[in-house]
């Protein structure tokens, strides 16, 4: 709350000697905050999920296929709430636990492992996150990655590089078919690439699993790597692929296309589909399909069946299409049973959640943490969080006034002493030491961009927080994450103080651009609470006027900046709100 005009002349010379105690006062206070508050919410235990219960209970599968993609850069969840999914330590856990029943387990995986993020500070750290992945799935059992337009966009040759070329012949091999070029990219594969066209995979049990992976159509048309030439006839390249497994006598008993593209797509130019249905239409040897997910999707429980007829055998075909969900969220898993009748298949949509996190008893030594860690101690020692001081851009504010600057919350805490004492106790005034001193599995985050980005003020925009050492006074979520950057504001009142002068506030207005037209506010706690309380929420609108509602909405948009459906998937704004609910802005 802004002082009244009163208040500003009465404070006079004294100003500056109030505020010095203020400051001092406050700075003591804040070592005596309670440290639970910046500790993680209280675990909230997902249900066990009920797994396999539909496969065959009297015998193993000759082969399990674990099939994922789209992983999009998320190695571990985040940890700032409870229940999150995904994770590369969960996953691991999960085929251990296949392991376990005494089933052979292969992942498979569609491509787009990587992501570089908007605020990623440098394309070595993305490097550096695509080789971890590489090498967790290298400790999965993955023999096949497919190439995607984030591989692409890194570009692929420095992404072979990180690690395809420097491991050799070892998988997860890098699958493109129908790159035609594939000569260029250097190698240990047939034809000296990088590369591999196509693989055989034999089970212990004898069953052997061909796998083919190829770009779609829409992939090939958005031409993200200049240097990659795609083959124009696909459909040409995987008919020569069966083929030739048919001439050598080693047709596969179970052949998998790891289809880069859609599930359903409808090419804008010609009008005609080209698609993951479309290629289980056009090749029904192929008895798996795994292909992308709709965007934040995680991806249907059952797969979808497109019947046909087998050319080679002329019989009646199946072919079975998996979409597997973004994010490492979820998995696919294909049981292979070989029968007196021929090939049996299972599917099951698995969800990574906190049921396969490893128990306390078993972390010392465990591959992937170890391996998470060795990925935060080299973002942390190439200090690739600084790398953000030449990417940074321009806050809303600052883009409307270029000499808007963010200085910290000890230039609010003097007017504003009950919202600063407020906000000193919640999560929000200690979300630094949440990285900093709490976060484990990998430890170090508070030098991650990727993370510091929600814990810190403006961590990507100019004149925000770069490190520790140089803007050690935006560390937190502060006023100004909210608010915008406050420097003109903090000028204006020590001008009116200074000048003895009626206050002015055009500076203050922009500092809560959620209002319309510089009018407007939350929702009252109690209109909040029975929200809440309401279970039905196609009702809520009606339960605020047409301004709060406006109001509500437009501060739901910045807080779920963070508070997104990754890092906190049970954040409702008019459940939080009384967490950090404030008298500048709260109504009486």
């Amino acid at each position: 709350m802004r002082p009244t005009p009163r208040f500003a002349i009465r404070m006079g010379a004294a100003a500056l000697a109030v505020a010095a105690f203020v400051i001092a006062w406050f700075a003591f206070f804040r070592q005596e905050i309670d440290p639970s508050v910046v500790r993680a919410s209280p675990t909230t235990k997902s249900e066990p999920q009920v797994l396999f219960d539909k496969w065959p209970q009297d015998r193993k599968p000759d082969l399990v296929l674990v099939v994922t993609g789209q992983m999009y850069g998320y190695l571990q969840k985040c940890g700032c709430s409870s229940p999150q999914k995904g994770g590369l330590e969960r996953r691991y856990n999960f085929i251990e636990s296949l392991k376990a029943r005494g089933w052979e387990v292969v992942g498979l995986d569609v491509g787009d492992v990587p992501r570089p993020l908007p605020y990623t500070p440098t394309s070595q750290q993305t490097l550096t996150k695509y080789e971890t992945a590489m090498q967790a799935m290298k400790l999965m059992g993955y023999k096949a990655v497919t190439v995607g337009k984030e591989e692409l966009a890194m570009p692929l040759l420095q992404a072979l590089t990180k690690y395809t070329v420097q491991k050799g012949n070892e998988f997860p091999r890098i699958h493109a078919a129908n790159i035609a070029n594939r000569g260029e990219f250097p190698g240990d594969q047939p034809g000296g690439s990088a590369l591999t066209e196509s693989d055989v995979i034999t089970a212990k049990t004898g069953l052997s699993v061909g796998v083919v992976g190829v770009a779609g159509a829409e992939l090939i048309q958005k031409g993200v790597d200049r240097d990659v030439k795609y083959n124009p006839d696909t459909g040409k390249v995987v008919a020569g692929i069966l083929d030739g497994w048919n001439k050598a006598g080693q047709a596969p008993d179970v052949k998998v296309l790891l289809y880069q593209g859609p599930f359903e797509w409808t090419d804008p130019g010609t009008n005609l589909r080209a698609d993951a249905q479309t290629a289980a239409k056009g090749f029904p040897q192929f008895n798996i399909i795994i292909c992308k997910t709709p965007d934040e999707s995680d991806g249907p429980n059952v797969p979808t069946v497109v019947e046909g007829v087998n050319p080679d055998t002329k019989q009646p075909s199946a072919s079975m299409i998996c979409q597997v969900g973004q994010k490492g969220q979820n998995v696919g898993v294909v049981g292979i049973y070989k029968g007196a009748k021929g090939i049996e298949l299972y599917y099951q949509r698995v969800a990574m959640t906190d049921e396969f996190d490893t128990a306390a008893d078993k972390e010392a030594g465990h591959p992937i943490l170890k391996l998470l860690q060795d990925y935060a101690d080299t973002v942390k020692d190439n200090d690739y969080l600084s790398a953000m001081a030449s990417k940074k851009k321009l806050h809303a504010a600052q883009a409307r006034q270029r000499e808007a600057a963010f200085v910290g919350d000890a230039h609010c805490q003097a007017c504003h002493q009950a919202e600063w004492m407020h906000w000193s106790t919640t999560k929000h005034g200690h979300a630094y030491d949440a990285l900093a001193k709490v976060a484990t599995h990998p430890s170090g985050r508070n030098f991650d961009g990727e993370c510091i980005v929600c814990h810190t003020v403006g961590y990507e925009y100019q004149t925000g927080y770069l490190n520790e050492k140089k803007t050690p006074h935006l560390k937190n979520v502060q006023c100004e994450s909210c608010h915008g950057p406050g420097n003109l504001h903090v000028a204006e009142e020590q001008e009116n103080l200074k000048k003895r002068r009626g206050h002015t506030h055009s500076h203050a207005a922009a500092l809560s651009p959620w209002k319309v037209d510089g009018v407007g506010a939350m929702p009252t706690l109690q209109r909040l609470e029975a929200m809440v309380k309401e279970k039905d929420r196609s009702k809520w609108q009606g339960m605020l006027t047409e301004a709060e509602n406006k109001v509500y909405l437009r501060v739901y948009e910045l807080c779920a900046q963070c508070h997104n459906i990754d890092n906190d998937p049970k954040f409702e704004l008019a459940a939080y709100w009384q967490h950090v609910a404030h008298t500048g802005l709260k109504k009486k």
